[in-house]
């Protein structure tokens, strides 16, 4: 599902009214009419309930008014404040005013000084309020007087429903412009906007309620939007059905260059999240000094024992002995708990110029080409590179503090520079192809901050590409199932007491829920 930011959500509403004739009242009428359902839905039994609706000057407070009208109609208790001065009201906004203002419905308007000093007393008595403020538009900071009637609306401990995008929350980026409102569910229109999915304006949006308020589809599809959200039905298309005469060859084979001396268990979280992920077989290339650790715990993976120069790393002279025992392999994945030595920089550069191969990239394969960065123009294969922000800042040298800021354009920066797959792992996970295509992921929860978490998505990635998917769509599809599982996993064991092995488990019932079988 594309995600718009405010210019172009503003492009799809004008080419809306002008090429297809849909007048921008009707638009308002349907956008009001969703969050009014919305609002029944949350109230359940409409009978004595009250309802507080805050509305600005723009177009939002007009949907807000389409949401009072409709309320009013069904004999449901409800009262309109307005921030600011109503005389400015114009347009669509004000026709839906002016009919309120004809049906006598309550209305109250909040101005410096007067009006709001009892705001908080009133909203005591009501059971739901809905945000009206500001919608898509707003890009500054809010005055003072506004401020406060946000801070009234969040200390009131209500529930709240927000319109398209929480008041203060910038649409086009996810920052908070002072303050914004603190939403229980946001009804948003026709497609998600930045300001949604991005944080911190995630965190103020809640549940995402995405309403079709009558955008033709042509409309839709002629905005040249390069950044998707993953859903659900997206991964069920990518997601290969299984053949009944089949066997494991036919769902390809994976190796894996991991671990070192107190690091096998990212080695075996890999292996086991490419076998929970569906690939046929997989191979996992091991300090000798370290393989009976392996095959006593990986009794369905295939181990490869490493000369080692130094005990427990990856040497420069297991490099012949990897490039022969990978070479029959449909994707490669080297980095989970491999340590940081030059040996492994030379294993990276002999994979680099010589494999065809696609490749995952993790842990400390990315520290390695940190300071190597030029070996990436040696690849001759699609490569996955899959940083947290503090890995992404020795790639990049940004402070993480300015990547969290900008996660979209930083990694897709890098992907184009590089011409490579990008996953820039965090809460709202961010794919970036070297074509510019975008994908921004909404499963996962604060349960999966646990070590080895990304050594699993390292092992779905890889699995997923051995199975012939393309690699951007592999890459993504793989991520939301990740995070899928781990919400499975903290449904079932809740958030403080999950592990990375927790994820591997649930992963088999999160395909189960995107395949049917």
């Amino acid at each position: 599902m594309k995600i718009v930011n405010n210019t172009q959500m503003k492009q799809l509403d004008r080419m809306t009214i002008e090429r297809y004739g849909i007048p921008g009242v009707l638009l308002m009428e349907n956008a009001g009419i969703a969050v009014f359902q919305e609002v029944v839905r949350h109230l359940q039994n409409l009978i004595g309930k009250k309802v507080a609706i805050v509305c600005g000057r723009g177009n939002n407070g007009g949907d807000g008014f389409v949401v009072a009208r409709h309320l009013f109609q069904h004999k449901v208790e409800v009262k309109v404040f307005i921030a600011g001065n109503p005389a400015v009201i114009g347009g669509d906004a004000k026709t839906n005013f002016e009919i309120l203002k004809l049906l006598e419905a309550p209305i109250e308007v909040l101005s410096p000084g007067e009006g709001r000093s009892d705001l908080s007393n009133q909203l005591k008595e009501y059971d739901l309020i809905v945000d009206a403020i500001f919608g898509i538009g707003l890009d500054r900071n809010i005055d003072a007087f506004i401020q406060d009637v946000i801070e009234t609306i969040n200390v009131s401990e209500k529930p709240v429903i927000s319109i398209d995008i929480p008041s203060g929350v910038s649409a086009a980026t996810g920052c908070i412009c002072g303050t914004a409102v603190r939403a229980e569910k946001t009804v948003v229109f026709q497609l998600p906007k930045l300001g949604n999915i991005n944080y911190p304006g995630s965190d103020y949006t809640g549940e995402i309620l995405i309403k079709n308020i009558g955008i033709p589809q042509k409309v839709i599809d002629s905005i040249n939007s390069e950044i998707q959200m993953i859903t659900m039905d997206w991964v069920k298309k990518i997601i290969p059905k299984r053949k009944a005469d089949t066997h494991k060859g036919d769902y390809g084979r994976v190796y894996i260059v991991a671990g070192s001396t107190g690091m096998t268990g990212a080695a075996m979280l890999t292996c086991e999240a490419v076998l929970r992920s569906g690939a046929g077989l997989v191979k996992v290339a091991i300090p000798q000094s370290l393989n009976n650790i392996m095959e006593i715990r990986l009794t369905e993976a295939i181990t490869v024992p490493l000369p080692e120069l130094k005990k427990g790393v990856v040497g420069i002279s297991d490099i012949e002995k990897i490039m022969k025992t990978m070479s029959q392999s449909d994707a490669v994945a080297v980095g989970p708990g491999s340590g940081q030595s030059r040996e492994l920089e030379e294993v990276l550069r002999n994979i680099f110029e010589n494999s065809t191969t696609p490749i995952v990239l993790d842990a400390d394969a990315l520290n390695s080409l940190a300071n190597r960065k030029e070996l990436l123009k040696l690849l001759k294969s699609p490569a996955v590179l899959t940083p947290h922000p503090m890995e992404m800042s020795r790639l990049t040298q940004i402070a993480v503090e300015d990547i969290q800021k900008n996660r979209v354009e930083v990694a897709r920066e890098f992907a184009q520079k590089w011409n490579v797959i990008i996953v820039l792992k965090g809460a709202r996970t961010v794919v970036a192809a070297p074509s510019g295509e975008t994908f921004i992921n909404t499963t996962g929860n604060p349960g999966m901050a646990t070590a080895g978490s990304g050594d699993v998505l390292t092992g779905i990635i890889t699995g997923f590409i051995a199975q012939g998917i393309e690699p951007v769509q592999a890459t993504a599809a793989a991520v939301y199932i990740h995070g899928l599982a781990g919400d499975k996993a903290a449904a079932e064991l809740g958030e403080y007491g999950m592990m990375a092995g927790d994820i591997v488990t649930h992963l088999p019932c999160a395909l189960k829920e995107i395949v049917g079988k």
